[in-house]
């Protein structure tokens, strides 16, 4: 774990179980012999109980909520009471009204059940650590090795976008077999003719993006860091524009003003280096069990990409696709999942790697009657990265996916392939039924990312057709039986939502970003009506913050503790009537991460001018944005905005 970040998971189990007690109050002694064997577990294992091994139990618990049957295949912490039952030991007083002591689950359960075990098995699943080295030389292999199992891509994918000429020719059928050492069962004869028909539903959603102009994009930057440009340097003056882009995506046209361009000599390409920028493979501190794995991008790819994604974007949303995708917005797959679980029509489906095993064969027969759109993706897709940060891994390899986690266009991406699959299955199942409309199949189908909800008797085919082209269902986060179903962080049973709150670190007074984490996650609990636990949360604030933090309505948008009984401000809060404003306010501590705006003198100011479009009456510079560190301030604000948004 970080330094400075060591969590008091005792303090926060002994507020859970005293939640726990009220709802359960017969069985005290149930809670205080768990809370007794946590400290003992804690004192001999440490903090992994609560990171790792009790997150692992709850993946029991999901399946056995899904599939009917309890079972641990010997995980840690399962030890049961006796040789005759497999309900584990700790909270023995939840699990035995969830399941018989044959792992039988029973018909009847109380979800306030459900939600109190998800609670205390998952309260420490994302408490923000450092993972041991070993993870995070696994996490990279897994990577490498994914990429050695794709499919390599055809010679179109190493030129400029304009050589897909021939990919009308190339179908879905053709991705059986490419893959050498592939299982004979991928040769089934039987799935081809679902691979036409998702072959099919493909070229029907490219005809959405026929309309699709290179030209007409709107680019802007991403707010990632990218590979070629450090920490506070000008994003706007590309370092490099690779050749590659010049095709479809012209630097005059599509990364400079004329009056840049009018001071750039552009018999020697621009005055660059004319190699090809690749991107960086860099480890993001997740969990304990393993860090996050995301790809800085080139600039200038970064630029081309945010462009296209917008255009994805804005096509989507106009377009019938719009009913199963809404790039911006979970909440629609987050109902559905709520309703599938009291229903049990719908099953949630979870992709392991998903960004990563969506190879360059994949996307080129999905987009084949878009060739325009594929092109120009193809031209900005960075072709190499370095994978240089565990030295038992090659330093720089070439590409066979078709983006990485850090590529604007892999989520859109990912999305619509996933569609297309799903759609395809089901147009395949129901040849009579139409694509859109009251009673269109799209109504069925709610794609997120990847996570896809499809009707249950849809998901073995659907799962079928994925393995066969190279994608990974995650077993353990689908669910297709029982009355569990999870998506886009709603965990939702028998149209109840049971999703637990998350701790995240310790505050820490000297660091405001921890202040705010710490406040909000406190507010979590509350909502989801773990009382006791934000009263211990609170308490763990320092004392001379926790004054000056005031309470605040449920819809209340400012900083503050949420209440549903209005606000309250400590006596010492200064309060003060605004003559200019009529209005009363209050100075209240708020956390702040001001930035700044370093000043660049340059033709490339023009771009970022026409690019962002301030209005008129602001005082606009351009120049490099420079975030802010977070810091504690007082400042006035209006009473009224502790009431409501």
């Amino acid at each position: 774990m970080t330094k400075g970040a060591v969590f008091d998971f005792i303090g926060l189990y002994t507020a859970i179980l005293k939640d726990i007690a009220v709802y359960f109050p017969n069985d005290q002694k149930e809670w205080d012999k768990d809370l007794i064997h946590l400290i003992s577990l804690c004192q001999t294992r440490g903090d992994p109980v609560f990171t790792m091994d009790l997150p692992a139990l709850g993946k029991c618990l999901d399946k056995a909520l899904s599939t009917g049957l309890l079972a641990f295949d010997g995980k840690p912490l399962s030890r049961s009471s006796h040789y005759r039952s497999v309900i584990p030991r700790l909270f023995r007083g939840l699990w035995k009204r969830i399941a018989d002591d044959s792992g039988c689950l029973m018909s009847d359960i109380d979800p306030a059940v459900v939600s109190s075990l998800r609670q205390l098995l998952y309260a420490g699943v994302d408490v923000k650590a450092e993972c041991a080295p070993r993870y995070l030389y696994e996490a990279t292999k897994e990577f490498y090795d994914v990429e050695q199992q794709l499919p390599p891509p055809s010679p179109s994918w190493d030129g400029d976008g304009s050589d897909f000429g021939e990919s009308n020719q190339r179908h879905l059928r053709d991705m059986v077999g490419l893959v050498q050492n592939e299982p004979l069962f991928h040769k089934d004869e039987g799935l081809l003719p679902v691979l036409d028909s998702v072959q099919r539903l493909s070229d029907r959603i490219c005809r959405v993006f026929s309309g699709f102009d290179p030209g007409q994009l709107d680019f802007r930057h991403g707010p990632g860091v990218v590979s070629d440009v450090r920490k506070g340097e000008y994003k706007y003056a590309f370092p490099n524009w690779p050749p590659r882009l010049e095709y479809y995506f012209p630097y005059d046209l599509c990364g400079s003003t004329s009056l840049e361009i009018g001071g750039i000599d552009t018999s020697v390409g621009y005055g660059w280096d004319s190699h090809e920028p690749h991107s960086v493979l860099r480890a993001v501190p997740k969990t304990m069990k393993g860090p996050r794995l995301i790809a800085k991008e080139p600039v200038s790819h970064q630029w081309i990409q945010q462009g296209i994604m917008r255009y994805l974007y804005t096509a989507v949303a106009k377009s019938w696709i719009g009913q199963c995708i809404v790039f911006n917005d979970q909440n629609p797959s987050r109902e559905m999942a709520l309703q599938a679980s009291k229903t049990g029509k719908h099953a949630t489906i979870d992709l392991k790697s998903a960004s990563d095993r969506i190879s360059c064969s994949l996307v080129e027969r999905v987009f084949r009657s878009a060739p325009i759109l594929l092109g120009s993706m193809a031209a900005c897709r960075t072709r190499f990265i370095d994978c240089s940060i565990d030295s038992a891994i090659p330093s720089l390899v070439k590409l066979r996916k078709f983006s990485t986690q850090g590529s604007a266009l892999t989520f859109p991406v990912q999305s619509l392939v996933f569609l297309a699959i799903c759609l395809g299955v089901g147009s395949y199942l129901h040849p009579r039924r139409d694509i859109f409309g009251a009673n269109g199949l799209c109504r069925q189908v709610r794609i997120y990312g990847d996570d896809l909800i499809v009707p249950v008797e849809w998901e073995p085919l659907v799962r079928e057709v994925l393995t066969s082209l190279h994608l990974r269902v995650n077993l353990t986060k689908t669910h297709t039986g029982g009355n569990f179903r999870e998506s886009c962080g709603m965990d939702a049973f028998r149209g109840h939502d049971v999703t637990p709150a998350h701790v995240l670190s310790r505050p820490v007074e000297s660091d405001p970003a921890s202040i705010a984490s710490h406040i909000a996650v406190s507010n979590n609990f509350y909502v989801r009506g773990w009382w006791r636990v934000m009263e211990w949360l609170d308490r763990s604030t320092p004392g001379s913050l926790l004054k000056r933090i005031p309470l605040v309505s449920m819809d209340s948008g400012m900083f503050g503790r949420k209440t549903s009984m209005g606000y309250k401000v400590h006596s010492s809060v200064k309060e003060r009537w605004n003559e200019n404003l009529h209005r009363w306010e209050l100075k209240l501590l708020s956390v702040n991460a001001k930035s700044t705006t370093v000043r660049q003198d340059t033709a490339a100011c023009l771009l970022q001018y026409f690019t962002e479009e301030p209005p008129p009456y602001i005082d606009y510079e351009s120049g490099v944005a420079v975030a802010g560190v977070p810091v504690f301030r007082a400042a006035w604000v209006p009473k009224s905005d502790l009431l409501m948004v």
